[in-house]
């Protein structure tokens, strides 16, 4: 044993974890001292060396004022070295916590013994508090007749919270789901919990999230079960995505979106119910992605740009522009209209002249270099798409005017 000086603490020496009602916080730290010490100790360790720190919060004045209450340790000593938890009550300010719970990790020494404090964790206690008020409450308003009640910013807090304890953790990855999810014979597929939460307050209870871009192996088994499948999701990219994963992996036997630019959680009951009520076979969207799929397949490299710079424009069949630059002869210039039908082909060397007679030409291929003048040409007859060997130095191209280098 060493000597330890002396210093006026309270200490709990047993597990009374309880607090008084003006406790906003409490600091958890782990320490690890190289010796056998006792629990007073450790507290005039932190005390002795945390002193004149921060003079503000001063560790003997705070406990005097109120500010900090008894601190508690919890000690174990094993094979020459002592371990355990300080848990140190504060209702100072969340900034004067975080401060205090800095200073008392600074203490390195408990008497002669090394000695290490790292923080864990700095519990709201009233957010503690806030939570049972919260359930209480729900468990109240389930046997309340709520038909004499208006409805309000508060009833809307509690029946979500009603509706939180609905959703339960389903399958071996814990997946947000309806409480029916197994029992009913219909499914539907949500992208989060979000979304489950907000399919419960029109009471479908047969949905199952799959949180993420990856389907879980667990949802792929469970659509071999059910009579039918339904991906409800949002009405963005994501959504896309996500459901494109699904009708290659699953058994997906309709889809549903939010409407565009909305994510499932955020919409109304009637847009739920109707976006549910005019749900689409998958087939169509199996078939437009495999279609979209197997384009894209064709092209790579500069083609792939050049397929993604027609989809951009709305292209509707991106083969016809694609086969005329892959075949186009030597010294040539093509025209198409805005239907893509030819309009002409004639040499490079006439283009200029003769261009003018075509003003309906929309797409212009060019096996040659594009010129300024041709530019201010093509302009003035609102040419959107010129495909090109290459372009004039210094030649500036306005965003009106799609332009590829092949």
């Amino acid at each position: 044993m060493f000597i330890q000086k002396q210093t006026r603490v309270k200490i709990i020496t047993h597990k009374d974890t309880s607090t008084d009602f003006t406790t906003k916080y409490i600091i958890e730290t782990n320490f690890e001292i190289k010796g056998v010490v006792e629990k007073s100790d450790i507290v005039g360790a932190i005390f002795g060396q945390t002193e004149g720190l921060l003079l503000d919060l001063d560790l003997r004045d705070l406990q005097k004022s109120g500010r900090i209450g008894r601190i508690e340790v919890i000690n174990e000593s094993k094979e020459g070295v002592s371990t355990g938890i300080i848990k140190v009550p504060s209702s100072l300010t969340r900034k004067e916590t975080a401060l205090l719970a800095a200073t008392i990790e600074t203490v390195t020494r408990v008497g002669p013994c090394e000695a290490e404090i790292k923080l864990v964790d700095i519990r709201d206690v009233r957010e503690t508090k806030r939570k049972k008020i919260i359930q209480r409450a729900a468990e109240l308003l389930k046997k309340w007749d709520q038909k004499s009640l208006e409805s309000s910013e508060i009833e809307e807090k509690i029946d979500t919270d009603i509706k939180l304890g609905e959703i339960i953790s389903w399958g071996p990855d814990n997946l947000p789901a309806g409480p029916d999810v197994e029992e009913d014979q219909d499914l539907i597929i949500v992208e989060g919990r979000a979304d489950v939460l907000n399919l419960l307050r029109i009471d479908i209870k047969n949905t199952v999230a799959v949180q993420g871009t990856q389907v879980p192996k667990s949802i792929i088994n469970l659509t071999k079960k059910k009579n039918s499948v339904t991906a409800f999701l949002d009405g963005d990219r994501g959504g896309t995505i996500i459901l494109n994963e699904l009708l290659q992996v699953a058994k997906i036997d309709y889809v549903a979106r939010a409407p565009e630019g909305y994510e499932v959680e955020e919409i109304t009951r009637k847009q739920m119910i109707k976006a549910l009520q005019n749900k689409k076979p998958a087939s169509i969207f199996r078939d437009s992605a495999d279609q979209d799929v197997q384009e894209k397949k064709k092209y790579d490299g500069r083609m792939g740009i050049l397929y993604r710079l027609l989809k951009k424009m709305n292209v509707s069949d991106t083969s016809i522009i694609v086969g005329a630059i892959e075949n186009i002869e030597t010294g040539n210039a093509l025209g198409f209209d805005q239907d893509l039908k030819k309009v002409f082909e004639i040499p490079v060397g006439e283009l200029f002249e003769k261009l003018r007679n075509y003003s309906n030409t929309k797409f212009l291929i060019i096996d040659g270099i594009l010129t300024n003048r041709l530019l201010s040409l093509s302009i003035n007859l609102k040419i959107k798409f010129i495909g090109c060997k290459n372009k004039e130095d210094e030649l500036v191209i306005p965003d009106q005017i799609a332009i590829f280098y092949f």
